[in-house]
Formats: structure tokens, C-alpha cells, sequence
């Protein structure tokens, strides 16, 4: 027999994934009891055998012999003990491990144990193998990564509807305070009447009644409450906002474009992780932005929408939904082998050019967003700038949508060296070519730098033989001064037109604290 100890205090995520974990136990013939917090609705308990609901206890050791106590008092022959709890970890595993004789751990917050194994689903790229390195004190093994993510078996099973157009899905779990939200959600219901949006309400869900009061407003507003399954409500929608919890899986496996954010400690996730899961687009403050704000981004995305299909589509890793059937047949043989999830999807293989040895350039794609903003923002990157602030990632998805630069990203063996761009602009019936070039690593030299500009140069004279380049650069920056020195660039002191068109191009530079120099003769 197997006993699953979940904590039922702190949300809905962990009794689902041990629910589902537990079907595919009873699937396979085991007898599964779920020990849980607080008394579950019958809603949720169908495919279940049996859910007993244990007193409060003080301490682990105390929860450990409360559990013990109501094992002996069902007169169950426990074999394996499985818990899911926040609250219980080493201790509690150990006291566990003198009456049971195996203990395994649920965990996505990476703490210490003592169960023979962990299984934790999050992916941190290649960090995921060493998650638990010195957090354990006796022979183990882990499943780690997202091929353990413990889903409803719908998630397995190929769509069975068509993704709607116009279509918006928010959510916040199965539970979250509304209030926020709901301020979002009537501005885009006045600013897009044509949007058709979906709000799914969970049971342990606060502040909800001025969403009710929406409903009666808004005929294009549908709220759902007590979903026993989400599943067609991701496929059929065109994107999804919401919280970031399971639903990071669940919207992986039906490969649902979305905008999410934070709001539980284990809902915090490094982006480059999400961009493996082909999920770009998470800020985790988002709530505390301004409606209006968050509203623009949501309809940017939806305008993108196509594009954001194809970023899910070629995500790095595939969630196959079958992580919960795994899990399930590993427990039942005692298969427990460490075993870590890898790049399933080989990454779509981008055009480029080598410009060295082992240094290629290509053009920057929609699946570089984020690394190319977190490399805008480095600190030695935004002293050289016109505009020195971080650039807020709203700011940021929305410009990317809509710029025009010519955007390429020097490589090193395929990881990122640097980013350079260019743009071509008219001023007063002339042509101009401003360009930029920022470092995304340490290892970035002066060589580096002088072979990414050699070749955009070489590429601009070719497409724009009769463009003049201008340039602002900051006077304290010597390296990007001496490099540009050598390209050609000279200053335009006393040359008005340019002037007046660096100063239009470049509004944030004075040229008490940059230089403004050109490259080219065009104009003279």
C-alpha cells in the first residue's frame, strides 16, 4: 500500500499533482490513501480511493507521528510513503524512514531530504542535474525536470479542438485574490469589445465579486468555476494570462501561448528556464503594474499572436504530458535510478555565417527577446548608453514587436558574444544609418567588437553605398571610441546638417557627454 502525505493548505498545486499521480498508481494496482490538511471537495476526489484528514501538529516530528498513528489505526501495510508538503522535509522524512521502508519526496523549492527518492519537475537549464547536490544525507536517487511534471492524463492526448481566434484565457490556480485582476480584465473588456474572455475561478479563490458584477456587463465575459479539467480551455484559446504554477505545464504540453506572473514563492523562475518550455513571456510584478500598461501588452501579444505560436511549437523541450504515468511505473517496479530530463527538440537550426574560427553572426530571431534585453540591461552595458535606466521588460516586448532595426548576434560556439544593429532613417530628405552594439558576455574583447562592426560596415557600404553613418559615443568610453576611430568614424564639429540630424536621431545625447561623429561622404 501507498500513502501520499500532501499539504492542502497552501493552494490547490500540490493536492492536483498528487491527485493525478495517485490515478496512475490506482491505474496499475496499487491501494493509494492520501493523508491531507483539510477535508477535500468532491469535486476533486473523483478517481480516488480513500482521502483522511489529519489534525494540526506544531512540529514535523509531530506530523510524522500523528501520520504514523491513523496508518496503525486503519490497520494499513504501508510499503511506500510519498510526501507533498511545503511544511515537511528532512525531519519529517527521517522520522518517516525508522516505520516505513521507503520514503519518497515530492519538492520543487530544492530542500534538504532524507527520502530514498526526490522527484521535482522544475527545469533550470543545465543546473537541473545538481538541484539537490549536498541536500541529501543517505543513498538516493532524483527525477528531475519537466518528463516528471505530474499532469491530468488529458495533457497526454492529442488537442480535440481548434484554437479560437480572438480568444483569452485568465486564471489564477485554485485560488489568488481577484482584485487586481479584475481591473485588468474590465479595461480590456472596454478597449477590445471584440475579445471573446474566458475567466476560470478556482474554489479557494478571494475577491471574486467583481468579476460577478462584469459578467452582467460584459457579454463577452464568461466565468467558470469548479473546472474539473482546464485542458480544452488551453487549447481552445488564443492566450492565456495568469498565474505561474502547474499551468507552467500544462500550458507547455498544449503548447498555449501565454503572459504570466508571480504569485507564490515557488511560481519565481529564471527566464532563460521558460524559454527552454518556449514560454517567453513571464514578469513576475506584473499585478503591480498599471492596468493600462498591462493592457497594451496583452493586445500586442494577441496582434503577435502567430508569432508566439511558432515560439511554443519550437520549444527546446517537449512536455509530453505523460509525467504522472512515469512517475507512477517507476514507484511500482522500485526503478529509482537518477534520471534527469534533457533537450528533447532539436533547436531549430538558425542561418549563419562564420566571420572567424568558432564565431558565427546571424540574424536575431523572436526566440532571442529575452537574452537580448538581459543583456541590454547589464550593468556595463547601460553606462555607455543614451538612455541609462534598465528597460522594463513591458517596454521592451512591446518595442520588439514593432521596431524596424536590423538586429544580428555575434556567437561563440553557438552562445552569445554580442549584439549589433543597425537602422535606416530619413532626415529632412537624407538618408542615415544609426547602429548600436551591446556585449551579452564577459568574454567580449576589443577583437570581438572590432570584427562584429568590420562586418556591418562591410554589409552596410553593400546595401547603403551612398547612406552616411552617425554616431553618438560616450567621451569617457575609450574602447568604442578608439574602435570606431579605426573604422572611419570622425567628428562632424561645425557641420550643422549632421548635427542636426544626430541631434534628432540621438535626442538624449549632448554633446557635452558623447561625441557625435559619421562615417561617409555622401552628404558632403
Amino acid at each position: 500500500m501507498i500513502v501520499i502525505r500532501v499539504d492542502t493548505l497552501n493552494g490547490l498545486g500540490h493536492f492536483m499533482r498528487c491527485k493525478w499521480l495517485a490515478v496512475e498508481l490506482i491505474t496499475l494496482g496499487n491501494k493509494v490513501t492520501l493523508i491531507a490538511d483539510t477535508e477535500m471537495p468532491f469535486s476533486l476526489r473523483s478517481g480516488l480511493q480513500e482521502i483522511l484528514v489529519l489534525p494540526k501538529a506544531n512540529t514535523q516530528r509531530c506530523d510524522a507521528k500523528n501520520c504514523l498513528r491513523l496508518i496503525k489505526a486503519q490497520h494499513m501495510a504501508v510499503e511506500k510513503v510519498i510526501v507533498d508538503n511545503y511544511h515537511l522535509n528532512r525531519e519529517w522524512e527521517a522520522e518517516m524512514a525508522s516505520h516505513v521502508p521507503i520514503v519518497i519526496a515530492v519538492d520543487d523549492i530544492q530542500r534538504e531530504h532524507f527520502a530514498n527518492l526526490i522527484i521535482d519537475s522544475k527545469w533550470c537549464g543545465d543546473s537541473t542535474q545538481f538541484l539537490y547536490k549536498n541536500k541529501v544525507s543517505k543513498p538516493h536517487a532524483v527525477f528531475l525536470g519537466p518528463k516528471f511534471a505530474m499532469l491530468s492524463p488529458e495533457y497526454s492526448k492529442a488537442p480535440s479542438v481548434k484554437r479560437c481566434k480572438n480568444h483569452i484565457m485568465f486564471s489564477l490556480g485554485g485560488g489568488g485574490d481577484w482584485s487586481q485582476l479584475t481591473i485588468i480584465i474590465e479595461l480590456l473588456l472596454k478597449l477590445a469589445p471584440q475579445l471573446k474572455v474566458v475567466v476560470i475561478i478556482g474554489p479557494n479563490a478571494v475577491s471574486t465579486s467583481g468579476l460577478q458584477q462584469l459578467s452582467k456587463r460584459f457579454q463577452q465575459l464568461n466565468l467558470i468555476s469548479s473546472a474539473t479539467s482546464l485542458s480544452l480551455y488551453y487549447q481552445s484559446c488564443s492566450l492565456f494570462v495568469g498565474a505561474l504554477g502547474t499551468s507552467l505545464y500544462e500550458l507547455a504540453a498544449t503548447k498555449t501561448p501565454a503572459l504570466t506572473f508571480s504569485i507564490a514563492q515557488n511560481q519565481e523562475n529564471q527566464q532563460e528556464a521558460l524559454d527552454d518550455l518556449g514560454h517567453y513571456f513571464h514578469i513576475d510584478d506584473l499585478l503591480t503594474r498599471e492596468p493600462e500598461r498591462v493592457v497594451k501588452l496583452v493586445l500586442i501579444l494577441l496582434e503577435n499572436i502567430e508569432c508566439l505560436h511558432k515560439l511554443r511549437k519550437s520549444a527546446a523541450i517537449d512536455i509530453d504530458g505523460k509525467g504522472a504515468s512515469r512517475v507512477a511505473k517507476y514507484i511500482t517496479d522500485e526503478r529509482f535510478i537518477s534520471n534527469v530530463t534533457e533537450i528533447s527538440n532539436s533547436q531549430t537550426a538558425f542561418e549563419h555565417q562564420y566571420i572567424a574560427d568558432n564565431i558565427t553572426i546571424r540574424k536575431v530571431t523572436d526566440r532571442d527577446i529575452n537574452t537580448y534585453l538581459a543583456a541590454r540591461n547589464l550593468p556595463n552595458n547601460t553606462w555607455r548608453m543614451t538612455i541609462t535606466e534598465k528597460i522594463d521588460p513591458i517596454e521592451h516586448i512591446c518595442w520588439w514587436f514593432s521596431n524596424s532595426r536590423e538586429s544580428f548576434v555575434i556567437e561563440d560556439e553557438g552562445q552569445p558574444l554580442l549584439y549589433i544593429w543597425h537602422q535606416l532613417y530619413k532626415y529632412e530628405n537624407q538618408s542615415y544609418l544609426i547602429g548600436g552594439w551591446f556585449a551579452a558576455s564577459d568574454k567580449v574583447n576589443f577583437a570581438h567588437a572590432q570584427l562584429a562592426l568590420h562586418w556591418q560596415l562591410k554589409e552596410t557600404d553593400k546595401n547603403h553605398p551612398d547612406v552616411t553613418w552617425l554616431a553618438v559615443i560616450n567621451k569617457q568610453n575609450k574602447f568604442v571610441n578608439l574602435l570606431n576611430q579605426r573604422a572611419g568614424f570622425t567628428s562632424i564639429k561645425g557641420d550643422d546638417v549632421k548635427i542636426a540630424a544626430t541631434q534628432f536621431l540621438f535626442p538624449n545625447a549632448t554633446d557635452t557627454e558623447f561625441n557625435f561623429v559619421a562615417r561617409g561622404n555622401a552628404h558632403e
